[in-house]
């Protein structure tokens, strides 16, 4: 079941809403990507302009429609502007694994947000996906992100050879996994 996302399933939380990226959404995705800070702690390029932006929602739709990755851009129910992305990708159908990250927009931080939203898109890893893990790699300087990983069950993993994920020959990142209940 990884990666089968056709219709694009959009998903809600009591005020929240996780919908398809669009093209729309480029100056917005722009400026999420452009954050130094951010970036830093993702050994992430900045975002030099729309341009860049556009040939990120290019890629993201194309890895959605190969169903190798789902991205959801997050919103509030009542408004369509992103205030953050979150999503699934790095799939190992053999190990039923994928990572997950996620991201918001500075203004949005520190509002509970993500312990909003993580729990409604790890259920849907599990049940819709039927993953048997969820996989994070984290800064260790990103504290909040440990916190919020460790609040849901997320426990830190001393090994990513089980897992084919994207930072897994960054020294400098930590593994976190939390697996299914089932």
């Amino acid at each position: 079941m990884i990666g089968n996302f056709s219709p694009f399933p959009q998903l809600a939380t009591k005020r929240l809403v996780l919908r398809e990226l669009k093209v729309a959404d480029a100056p917005l995705i722009h400026k999420l990507r452009s954050d130094t800070d951010t970036n830093d702690l993702l050994d992430r390029k900045n975002s030099s302009g729309i341009e860049d932006a556009l040939l990120f929602i290019q890629r993201v739709k194309d890895n959605v429609g190969r169903k190798e990755s789902i991205y959801w851009i997050i919103c509030f129910e009542n408004a369509s502007d992103l205030i953050g992305t979150i999503g699934f990708w790095n799939y190992n159908l053999s190990a039923e694994t994928a990572e997950i990250g996620y991201e918001l927009l500075v203004g949005f931080r520190g509002q509970g947000i993500m312990s909003e939203v993580l729990p409604r898109v790890i259920k849907f890893g599990f049940e819709q996906m039927k993953l048997k893990f969820i996989t994070a790699y984290c800064s260790p300087q990103n504290a909040c992100s440990i916190n919020l990983l460790e609040k849901f069950g997320f426990r830190l993993s001393s090994s990513s050879s089980s897992y084919d994920n994207t930072n897994q020959n960054d020294p400098g990142m930590l593994l976190y996994v939390l697996a299914s209940a089932q």
